[in-house]
């Protein structure tokens, strides 16, 4: 970052080249201001990505204003108002940003109405429809026991315990009618209906 100040902020710097290493000397003892400045302000901490381009940015803006700066005037003031300056430009184009995303459309709806949904489309829809009927029609071949096990387990997420004590029959005799359940499923839809 530094390596681009190749002139010093200071005027008189340019008539010798050991003013000119002191003046880039002073400005690199300042760095660690800018940093702490941007980084106070942007509320990151000064190893950020942010803090350090608002640093870099400050040094740029210190090279091209460095007209600005009265012969002899304090250094570290004027870089760190400088550096105050970028940070909270930086800040506020976050906030809009931020704000602009979150902001309605013209035509009432949010932007995040706009996002492409993840709902299936109609020839998914239709598959789905056409899978469940027959999965459907497969559990009415089925016993009351197994055909009310594999419903419960499935369909409301109940476990064996619970299953059992609403059908009043041992955890056991759950566990059994799930599991003929299933295969009797497996065998009448086929493996692929099963997996999916």
């Amino acid at each position: 970052m530094l390596s681009l100040i190749t002139n010093p902020l200071r005027p008189d710097a340019a008539s010798s080249p050991v003013a000119a290493v002191s003046a880039e000397a002073e400005v690199a003892a300042l760095l660690p201001d800018v940093l702490a400045v941007v980084a106070a302000v942007l509320a990151v901490g000064r190893d950020h990505a942010d803090a350090q381009d608002a640093a870099s940015e400050t040094m740029r803006r210190a090279v091209e204003g460095q007209g600005r700066l009265h012969e002899g005037g304090p250094l570290r003031p004027w870089l760190v108002g400088i550096a105050r300056h970028v940070a909270l430009d930086m800040r506020r184009a976050r906030g809009r940003s931020v704000r602009r995303a979150a902001s309605d459309h013209a035509d009432g709806t949010a932007a995040i109405d706009h996002l492409p949904g993840t709902r299936p489309g109609p020839f998914e829809q239709l598959a789905d429809a056409r899978r469940a009927a027959r999965v459907k029609e497969a559990l009415a071949t089925l016993a009351d026991g197994p055909r009310q096990s594999l419903t419960l387990f499935h369909l409301e997420g109940l476990g064996y315990e619970e299953i059992a004590r609403r059908l009043h029959v041992p955890m056991g005799t759950v566990a059994t009618w799930v599991s003929r359940g299933r295969k009797a499923l497996q065998s009448e839809l086929g493996e692929e209906e099963i997996t999916r």
